[in-house]
């Protein structure tokens, strides 16, 4: 009973939060500044939204193109940086060898690689792709190496005194322990992904949202560009949402510790 109160209430928190801001968007947009050339009410991006959803489908060739730009380089960068992750924390070697080159390109903005890579995978889908994995691949490799490398001593100790070979050890105590690390990372880098395919479709595209905002921003066509915004935002929202879902079925013991 206690914990249903408890959520109800977080609910309730948010749709308040939410609505509030709509709330101050809307006085901000028709009272404050009332100009349509900087700002519009929430209402009219939703009415502008409807119409590129269901009256003249404008939306979806876009949303379409923006969606599997993400799925590629946001898988990919998982592919690539958990495993990569665990190595650097298993094996000095592997951490002294690509420390510096993770450092590197982790600092260096991606908007400074775009060109860059449009010059060598030219304006198609594989320049994009590659954008949308920079951005995602580091958070997932940091907290993947990161997991790995706070799992409680006492645990590995325990372990290796009941004689598990490495194998088990891993498999049963490591990766179970640096788990709520590595979707932590996946968090992150849905944001950057986003972010990217943003960075990667300003440069060249032709369709997707972040062309959209892009164009209508250089056409001042406020409601299309909020539009595109929202969009991205619904995107994060649900990505958010699906991560936290997988945690809470991965990792059921912090979902118990928070119960009791």
């Amino acid at each position: 009973m206690e914990a249903l109160t408890r959520n109800l209430n977080s609910t309730i928190l948010r749709v308040g939060s939410v609505l509030a801001g709509l709330v101050f968007w809307h006085f901000l947009a028709t009272t404050v500044i009332n100009d349509t050339t900087f700002l519009v009410s929430p209402i009219v991006v939703v009415a502008t939204g409807y119409e590129m959803l269901f009256v003249n489908g404008e939306l979806y060739p876009h949303l379409f193109a923006s969606s599997w730009i993400f799925f590629y380089g946001f898988l990919l960068a998982i592919v690539a940086g958990v495993p990569l992750g665990f190595l650097m924390a298993l094996s000095q070697i592997v951490r002294d060898y690509v420390n510096p080159w993770m450092t590197t390109l982790y600092t260096t903005p991606r908007i400074a690689f775009a060109p860059v890579l449009l010059l060598w995978f030219g304006v198609g889908g594989g320049a994009k792709v590659s954008i949308v994995f920079l951005g995602c691949v580091f958070p997932i490799l940091i907290n993947s190496y990161y997991g790995m490398r706070v799992v409680n001593r006492e645990y590995v100790e325990l372990a290796r005194s009941f004689r598990l070979n490495s194998r088990a050890l891993f498999f049963k105590i490591l990766l179970p322990a640096s788990v709520p690390f590595v979707l932590a990372g996946v968090r992150l880098a849905i944001g950057r992904g986003l972010t990217g395919v943003a960075i990667a479709e300003w440069f060249g595209a032709t369709e997707g949202l972040g062309y959209l905002i892009f164009f209508a921003g250089q056409t001042l066509n406020i409601p299309t560009l909020f539009v595109g915004v929202a969009v991205f935002a619904a995107l994060g929202i649900f990505g958010f949402e699906v991560v936290r879902r997988v945690e809470a079925y991965a990792t059921p013991w912090k979902t118990d510790a928070r119960g009791s």
